[in-house]
């Protein structure tokens, strides 16, 4: 605000010597502000030039009854597993869907993934709910004839025949 205050009576001080430009890009009030274009489609925001005004954001959260109706709705092991890794870790769909078989460490509450931008392969803290999830999905996927391997993908299709779950956004990370 200082640094703003300063700037207004710079340029307050040029308008009135009329050695600076024609308006003040930092008005102190209504009145001081230009007036709107003729056709009156121009509208200068509530601050000025330099202060736009903030846009209103929804809220980044869920309200628990939502969640919990969410979670409920879900069908499969294998999806109430995801949304309980996405919640409690944070990661992204993409970075959670590289995972392998070998990367959940459930003792130690840590699910191994590969990040975007740098690719790096990084375990992120989970939680213990998140994974006995996971166990009801292996032992069901397991059965149904999902290929028990460690260096083998940790999401797969529930329809023959079985694939590797991917991204739907082919090339992009």
């Amino acid at each position: 605000m200082h640094s703003e205050t300063v700037l207004r009576a710079f340029y307050d001080f040029h308008l009135d010597e009329g050695t600076g430009p024609v308006i003040n890009p930092f008005p102190a009030g209504r009145a001081r502000r230009r007036p709107a274009a003729a056709g009156g489609s121009a509208r200068a925001s509530a601050g000025g030039r330099y202060r736009p005004s903030v846009p209103s954001r929804m809220p980044r959260r869920m309200p628990d009854g939502r969640f919990n109706e969410l979670f409920a709705a879900l069908r499969y092991h294998r999806d109430r597993a995801l949304l309980a890794f996405w919640v409690s870790n944070g990661a992204r769909a993409e970075a959670l869907l590289t995972s392998r078989q070998r990367d959940p460490l459930p003792g130690d509450q840590l699910l191994g993934a590969v990040r975007k931008g740098t690719r790096a392969y990084q375990q992120l803290p989970s939680s213990p709910d998140a994974f006995v999830w996971l166990r009801l999905y292996q032992e069901e996927a397991w059965r149904a004839g999902v290929p028990r391997d460690p260096s083998a993908s940790l999401w797969w299709t529930l329809r023959r025949p079985f694939r590797p779950l991917t991204s739907t956004r082919r090339g992009r990370c």
